[in-house]
């Protein structure tokens, strides 16, 4: 539906303005650092959004709030496009590809907490 077309469109604008906006005050101080940190934290917000999903009852309203919130914004806030960018740098390719473990670790364990701590729903 066009409804969540839109939904995903302006969670994902907002998503990304907080990303671009945590980059310019944070890229001096952070350096490399940045970009998987805002994908380590991104992910255990969205496993988190996942795991307490699961406890909800299925709605129309809970389906929207996951678009919004799960792939919108926190879709457009993490950014595994920038981490390939700068895996390409061999050098990094070891930073990225434990990014990637830390933040699928991270995602898991905000599962659990969005499930109240329950492996199943």
């Amino acid at each position: 539906m066009w409804r969540d077309v839109v939904l995903v469109a302006v969670g994902g604008a907002i998503g990304t303005a907080v990303r671009a906006g945590l980059t310019l005050a944070f890229s001096a101080d952070l350096g490399p650092a940045l970009v998987p940190l805002i994908n380590v934290v991104g992910a255990f917000a969205i496993g988190i959004l996942f795991g307490w999903r699961a406890r909800m009852p299925e709605s129309s309203r809970a389906q929207r709030v996951q678009l919004f919130v799960g792939t919108g914004v926190l879709g457009g806030f993490t950014t595994y496009s920038a981490l390939a960018v700068e895996s390409a740098d061999l050098g990094l390719l070891w930073w990225s590809a434990a990014t990637v473990v830390v933040g699928t670790a991270a995602a898991w364990g905000g599962v659990l907490i969005g499930r109240g701590g329950r492996a199943r729903p």
